[in-house]
């Protein structure tokens, strides 16, 4: 029995948070990719993605992540992926997509991240 890809978005301190959880194949990434979609008019400093609940993922699954990096990084707004699982921490090291993303542990740590690099970028 497959859990059903399930994603909530709020905003908390100015930051999107993408919350994700169940299965995801082509049809749960296609959800995921309108999730984190960028608005035109973003108003939020950047995006976490907590992926703490997600039991299953492929290959579209990972392709939704890369794109939604590239999408945010050409628009100069942090993406940062948080509570990584065991299982898909080993996917994204297998197939050296965790050299394109950024990792943290927590949500809170994944805000503070997306916070100093949006000032980072401010400051340049």
């Amino acid at each position: 029995m497959s859990v059903a890809a399930e994603v909530t978005v709020t905003v908390v301190d100015d930051v999107r948070i993408v919350r994700v959880a169940g299965e995801y194949d082509a049809e749960g990434a296609e959800t995921l990719a309108h999730a984190l979609a960028l608005p035109a008019e973003t108003g939020t400093s950047g995006t976490v993605v907590d992926l703490a609940k997600v039991t299953f993922a492929d290959s579209s699954f990972l392709h939704t992540l890369l794109a939604a990096q590239y999408r945010h990084q050409t628009s100069g707004i942090p993406l940062v992926l948080a509570e990584v699982t065991p299982l898909l921490q080993r996917l994204l090291d297998l197939t050296d997509v965790a050299r394109a993303v950024t990792v943290t542990q927590t949500v809170p740590t994944a805000t503070e991240t997306v916070h100093a690099r949006k000032s980072s970028t401010r400051r340049q």
